[in-house]
């Protein structure tokens, strides 16, 4: 009976799977960031807006008086 050549097992690299993409993987962690800082811009943006409002709000109240 005829031997079969069979292949060796070189090296074994721990901690990721050599045939998947690893960018893949970040792919989601990616968009949740993404998605989270535009919710945070959004939040600041009107926090802002709300403030600038506050702000011209007083001084159209204010009299030539109280504005010198």
């Amino acid at each position: 009976m005829k031997q079969r050549n069979r292949g060796r097992i070189l090296r074994v690299k721990l901690g990721y799977n050599p045939n998947s993409s690893s960018v893949g993987s970040l792919i989601p962690t990616f968009l949740a960031f993404a998605a989270g800082a535009t919710a945070l811009t959004v939040l600041v943006a009107n926090g802002f807006n709300a403030i600038d409002k506050h702000i011209r709000e007083k001084k159209k109240n204010l009299t030539s008086e109280e504005k010198l």
